[in-house]
């Protein structure tokens, strides 16, 4: 089969043919490569066409990463135990501060086993902060797996408000790892 005149193939697609150019370099592209510009059509190079990456970070540097957020969850927990009324003052800091801690030390990488790291993370500094609280009131295990009402009050277990500060700090982790 004959090419039409003028067609060539596309740079990105050698197999297929083309008649379309990139008005800024003028390398041949096809339909599914042009990228529309307010200035005309252009290939994804010259229309600087990137996604983010998103690759899988090394052992050591996630490793370092989720030290990081341990230690910040660490000090969330302990604060948490010393002022519970701040509770959604510290859930943003248990979400931010894990969260921004290992950006920190992974050198702001992104992918699902920062994400998956930081969401573990802020569940084990959650849970160290119930503890924490009930041993400032006193309260033995025994009685918070029987989780009676004044036990649920001392330790600030009210449903609504600790779902939504645990999922605001999930939330962040998400936006900021995805």
């Amino acid at each position: 089969m004959q090419a039409p005149s003028g067609q060539v193939p596309c740079s990105y697609h050698p197999n297929v043919m083309t008649g379309l150019r990139c008005n800024r370099c003028s390398k041949p592209i096809c339909p599914q490569d042009a990228v529309r510009t307010p200035v005309g059509l252009r290939c994804p190079d010259c229309a600087g066409v990137r996604s983010l990456p998103t690759i899988r970070t090394q052992g050591d540097v996630l490793l370092k990463a989720i030290g990081a957020g341990i230690l910040v969850a660490l000090v969330v927990a302990v604060l948490w135990r010393f002022i519970p009324d701040w509770g959604f003052y510290l859930s943003l800091a248990m979400g931010f501060g894990v969260v921004e801690a290992m950006a920190y030390v992974s050198r702001n990488k992104r992918g699902k086993d920062l994400m998956v790291g930081a969401m573990l993370i802020i569940t084990g500094g959650f849970i160290l902060s119930r503890v924490l609280l009930a041993q400032r009131y006193g309260i033995p295990m025994e009685l918070i797996n029987q989780m009676s009402e004044p036990v649920a009050r001392a330790l600030q277990l009210r449903a609504m408000p600790d779902l939504i500060y645990v999922a605001l700090a999930y939330l962040i982790a998400w936006v900021r790892f995805r």
